[in-house]
């Protein structure tokens, strides 16, 4: 007998998310993760100059400690409106914290570029560990509101 089957729920442009169980991803790892998802949008997605969607990744926050401050951090690359940044090519790079209910966000711009400056600094070595600094920062603000 032969089957056709298609499963429409898989995306193909990511592939289909395999389980990890046998390891629990550290905190710095998981922010590498979703540095390089954003790095492989950001080469796809964004223009050179012109207007665009954001590109945004989020990943959850599984610290038990941290988690009712926080339920999920960001990294979005976005275009401030032309009233307001008046050049087509400026880009700029959010790191973001959620309340678990998102209801509020403490965020911050990590960098600012043309297309090409916006990958080199999400490529680069201190990129990742700035990144988890910021984190830091951005919880603390949560907490202190």
């Amino acid at each position: 007998m032969d089957y056709n089957i298609t499963n429409s729920r898989i995306n193909n442009t990511h592939g289909v998310n395999k389980m990890n169980d046998d390891k629990e991803l550290s905190f710095q790892d998981r922010v590498d993760e979703m540095i390089a998802k954003v790095f492989d949008r950001t080469e796809r997605e964004v223009p050179e100059y012109g207007a665009f969607s954001d590109v945004a990744e989020y990943m959850p926050n599984l610290d038990p400690e941290t988690k009712t401050l926080a339920g999920k951090y960001g990294l979005r690359i976005y275009k401030m409106p032309k009233s307001v940044v008046e050049d087509p090519k400026q880009r700029y790079i959010e790191a973001a914290a959620y309340r678990p209910a998102g209801d509020y966000k403490a965020d911050v711009i990590v960098g600012s570029g043309h297309k090409d400056e916006i990958l080199k600094i999400l490529n680069s070595d201190e990129f990742p560990e700035k990144l988890n600094r910021t984190y830091g920062e951005l919880l603390e603000t949560l907490e202190d509101v």
